[in-house]
């Protein structure tokens, strides 16, 4: 589970236990979707961030944007939220058709905002 995260959950529990807030999951996926970024040697002087502050910055916006407050805030569906950030630590660093297939397919609000 990625570092971030972590600290949002108690023992035992899973990302699907700790909210259905839209900020929480935002968070929860701009922290998963950095933390690629960075193992994927994309977070460096000349990469796609110079640091993990400016990561984090642009993919809250990205995220925000994709997952709307007003469509998604205590609609968030855990077990959906997860299978996204299980997807966004296994893509790859290198295949573009992956990363578009991960935000589009595996990561749509049409799947993580349909909690009730």
């Amino acid at each position: 589970m990625v570092v971030g995260v972590a600290g949002l959950l108690g023992c035992g529990s899973t990302i699907a236990d700790i909210t259905d807030k839209q900020s929480d999951a935002v968070n929860a996926v701009a922290d998963s979707t950095c933390d690629r970024y960075d193992e994927c040697g994309e977070i460096a002087s000349g990469k796609k961030y110079t640091t993990r502050d400016e990561c984090m910055t642009a993919e809250k916006g990205n995220w925000n944007s994709r997952w709307p407050v007003a469509e998604c805030d205590n609609r968030i569906n855990g077990d959906k939220l997860q299978f996204c950030l299980d997807a966004i630590a296994a893509t790859s660093c290198t295949n573009v058709l992956d990363q578009i297939n991960t935000a589009l397919a595996k990561c749509p609000q049409s799947d993580v905002c349909s909690g009730d």
